[in-house]
């Protein structure tokens, strides 16, 4: 009866979502990848995080991969529409994510972000098919590309057994960064008001508001951020709303968070355009 043995996984994880394994996305061998792991008996196998990869093992087979790396290449889709808004990519897309070319002897290895510009001749390559990718539509893009050079991890000959670790391929995402901005209305609005960051070591002032000029309405206040955060799904801020001076009176035990949802762009105190989430608040 055929086994199948672990290879490596590549996990793709985003700080929009706390740093939590990116979903929505599905990974599609290239033409030249798809042949090399049908002739390595080779199965990709989907996860939350990413994909793994496992090679079968059976009586009627060795228990070794051809001698050399393998080289594997895969297009990444992401059926989320918004993923390229709340992106901060680390080079400009298109982009490809790399293996070290050299043998590592770690578990783990973060890849290397390339724009393909700079991988001119793999980006000359076909990289989808419609056997392995589900036959995706022609104009469907992929957001990234990942490059993968496999070398065992193992001295050749050494028995291969249930208990070998798979490398772990990483891919850490980053969030753009915004601003947060609350505009008060009624009689918040006619206080003095400061915005208390409860997260905060005792020691640190943690995120601080300042008042802003530009309120929604002449009757209103506004405060903005001094500083901005990454673009999260549900971020996990706890702001309160207190009215300024030595007593401190709590106004809001916990102001909303920002969302996505709800953006606009203004211009900083040195005159440079910043993304900014808008929380409007009545009382």
């Amino acid at each position: 009866m055929a086994r199948f043995l672990p290879l490596f996984t590549v996990v793709v994880t985003h700080e929009f979502y706390d740093d939590a394994a990116a979903p929505n996305l599905r990974f599609a061998p290239s033409v030249a990848a798809a042949a090399i792991m049908q002739a390595e008996r080779l199965l990709m196998r989907s996860t939350v995080a990413g994909i793994e990869i496992w090679q079968e093992q059976s009586e009627f087979f060795p228990d070794s991969l051809s001698a050399g790396p393998l080289h594997l290449s895969f297009d990444v889709f992401s059926s989320d529409p918004m993923m390229n808004f709340y992106t901060d990519w680390p080079v400009a897309p298109p982009l490809r994510f790399c293996s070290a070319s050299l043998p590592a002897s770690r578990a783990m290895e973060a890849l290397q972000a390339l724009s393909s510009a700079e991988t001119s001749g793999e980006a000359q390559r076909k990289h989808t098919q419609a056997h392995w990718n589900g036959a995706a539509s022609s104009a469907e893009q992929p957001v990234f590309s990942v490059d993968i050079e496999f070398h065992q991890a193992w001295p050749a000959g050494e028995e291969v057994n249930e208990i070998r670790q798979a490398k772990i391929y990483s891919i850490a995402l980053k969030s753009k960064k915004i601003h947060w901005k609350y505009f008060f209305f009624g009689s918040l609005a006619e206080k003095k008001l400061s915005i208390v960051d409860l997260d905060a070591a005792e020691t640190a002032m943690g995120l601080s508001f300042v008042p802003s000029p530009l309120t929604a309405i002449d009757s209103g206040s506004a405060y903005l951020s001094e500083s901005a955060l990454p673009m999260q799904k549900l971020p996990r801020k706890r702001l309160q709303l207190r009215e300024e001076g030595v007593a401190g009176k709590v106004l809001i035990r916990r102001l909303p968070n920002a969302s996505i949802e709800k953006l606009g762009k203004e211009r900083g105190p040195n005159g440079q355009s910043m993304i900014v989430a808008e929380i409007y608040i009545h009382q």
